[in-house]
């Protein structure tokens, strides 16, 4: 006793006639469209790899991924998937498809008899003409149905992709066998969040959170929820030798429906025209507005060798690992690509923003270079949000605060959806400053933009903490917290609060914890045993000898020593200590501002009127 039908929803799948049959009549499917639906249904409720899909509609024969793709963007049109509720197929990023809707299997001998009793036979003459009338009905009722369901499917499309107005990228899946390969894959993604960030009618998720999602199980409504987008791109990134295979589809987050699909072939020196030429489909499918700069954009920043693109993506990879060790890493991968290609201006940006993180760390000599890769940069383009981003950065780290506002504001006209401008421009320009409600509105924007951050996050708690509104920044801690109580940035922000509140005890904990996280013991750290030795006068030892000046002016502040504060300030002024950008803005400084020595450290750091 065998299957006889499948019944989902309102259709009825025949395995034996490949017939499915709906409300509006029989639907023909292409072959390999009606066994991708039958693998599906016999295999409900679980996932199916990609490759096992693969190898049970296409046995014994090698097809790209993009061929699976393709069926799935039909067989979805084809249920109308997605709409008015309606849930079948349910997507996996990167690794297959799942069977969603309940299915009730009819047997054969449950198979219902046919509706229709025996008739007599007609003449043979009546019963030619009768067939040829109803005929002729059948085949232009069915022609109705096709033509009224294709302009139905366009016009839902249409519609659906209209109301597209953000947008995530999903790290694209690396097919080329080789783990080593990732930085294609990974770079691949970076540049095509970049491209599609060039279009001003919609939001594009930041990097840092799209990467969050690599090797995920979630299911992609799941995905949209967090990252607060309509609609996704997934797909892969396959290499051999040097030609390279892009697969991409747009999906709407909300209902997981395929609404574009596309695959795209060129040697590995085009890999960044292979991008573009995916995010000029994505955007024209959108039919969003783009400018002739934005189309400019999109198009721009190829590498004129293989090597030189190979180095640059290599470079892509180590930068977006966020620590001293990888910038120096993407360093040497930026620094080989501009020497492959002196006019590659990707890769002269890419130096500029890994030298100024590295200024930042209080790495000698790294501003100057920055400087120079990102003045390289812009007399190669002078477009690169990223590169007038990475001159603001710069600009604040050397006091120049009305050159760095207006790199800032132009990274931005540049390119609204830059995450790390919004980012910078708040937590390095306008909370220091004392700006506090431009500031945090600037980090909001970031956080939109790049929802899985938790650096953002951090720094938006530490903007509300310098607006003194500290319920919300322990909002943003305790999210922090929840989601990586390991995070390295909200423990030295938590430690300078309870510091500053007179919080010594929570404070010395808070600064142990990076010793416990290289291995030391609470015992070993400086601030918990001079705490334990002599309270508020072991502290007051330790401010004396501690290397950092602007460390030690905060301590003695927080201790009420506004006398050895003031001391330690110019201090800091003179050594040029990175952190005293925030002089303004820092609550700390609350009691010490009337003083002239006060007066005359905003002086030294060039802070305007």
């Amino acid at each position: 006793m065998g299957v006889r039908f499948y019944e989902f929803g309102p259709f009825r799948l025949d395995p034996a006639e490949r017939l499915l049959l709906a409300p509006g009549g029989r639907q023909e499917l292409p072959p390999r469209v009606f066994d991708t639906l039958l693998a599906l249904i016999e295999n409900r409720g679980r996932l199916m790899e990609k490759e096992d899909l693969m190898r049970a509609v296409w046995p014994g024969a090698a097809v790209e991924e993009s061929n699976l793709s393709q069926t799935i963007y039909l067989l979805r049109k084809t249920l109308h998937d997605g709409e008015s509720g309606a849930r079948f197929i349910e997507t996996v990023p990167r690794r297959g498809y799942r069977f969603v809707a309940p299915v009730r299997q009819i047997e054969e001998e449950n198979a219902p008899a046919s509706p229709d009793p025996p008739q007599p036979p007609e003449p043979a003459a009546t019963k030619g003409k009768w067939l040829a009338r109803v005929g002729i009905a059948l085949v232009v009722t069915m022609l109705a149905v096709v033509a009224a369901r294709v302009w139905l499917d366009s016009v839902t499309t249409r519609s659906d992709l209209r109301q597209i107005r953000s947008i995530a990228v999903l790290p694209l899946l690396n097919l080329t066998g080789d783990p080593n390969s990732d930085y294609l894959a990974d770079g691949m993604t970076e540049e095509l969040i970049t491209a599609l960030a060039q279009a001003r009618e919609w939001k594009v998720v930041s990097r840092t959170s799209a990467m969050q999602y690599k090797g995920t199980n979630k299911a992609l409504s799941k995905i949209g929820r967090e990252l607060g987008v309509d609609a996704v791109v997934e797909g892969s990134v396959a290499r051999a030798g040097n030609r390279v295979r892009v697969t991409a589809q747009l999906i709407q987050a909300s209902t997981d429906r395929h609404l574009w699909a596309g695959s795209y072939d060129g040697d590995l020196g085009e890999i960044l025209t292979l991008q573009a030429r995916v995010a000029e489909a994505i955007t024209g499918q959108v039919k969003l507005n783009l400018g002739a700069a934005e189309q400019q954009r999109i198009r721009s920043g190829r590498a004129t060798s293989v090597e030189a693109q190979d180095a640059y993506l290599r470079g892509l990879f180590h930068l977006s690992r966020r620590s001293p060790d990888a910038f120096q890493q993407a360093i040497a991968c930026f620094a080989q690509s501009s020497q492959k290609d002196p006019k590659f201006a990707l890769a002269f940006a890419g130096l500029a923003e890994s030298y100024t993180l590295l200024a930042f760390t209080g790495e000698p000599g790294a501003a100057a270079k920055a400087r120079d890769a990102a003045l390289g940069a812009l007399a190669l383009d002078e477009s690169l949000a990223e590169v007038h981003t990475s001159l603001a950065g710069l600009d604040v780290f050397e006091w120049k605060w009305s050159d760095a506002e207006k790199e800032f504001q132009r990274a931005i006209a540049l390119n609204p959806n830059n995450a790390l401008a919004h980012h910078w421009y708040g937590n390095l320009y306008l909370s220091p400053l004392g700006r506090h409600a431009e500031a945090i509105a600037e980090l909001k924007r970031a956080l939109d933009l790049d929802p899985v951050s938790l650096i953002v996050r951090t720094d938006l708690g530490f903007a509300y903490y310098y607006a003194g509104q500290d319920h919300d920044a322990w909002a943003q801690y305790s999210k922090v917290l929840e989601t990586d109580p390991n995070f390295d940035p909200v423990h030295w922000v938590l430690e300078q609060y309870y510091f500053q509140k007179g919080m010594y005890e929570q404070a010395a904990r808070e600064s142990a914890w990076f010793d416990l996280r290289q291995g030391h013991s609470i015992a070993e750290n400086k601030f918990v045993s001079a705490y334990a030795r002599g309270g508020r006068l072991g502290l007051l030892q330790l401010m004396a000898h501690a290397d950092d000046p602007w460390f030690s002016a905060r301590g003695y502040a927080a201790l009420g020593q506004k006398k050895m504060a003031l001391a330690a300030l110019q201090r800091a002024c003179r050594t040029h200590e990175p952190n005293i950008i925030r002089l303004r803005g820092d609550p700390a400084w609350d009691t010490l501002r009337p003083a002239p020595e006060y007066t005359e450290a905003e002086r030294c750091i060039g802070l305007p009127k």
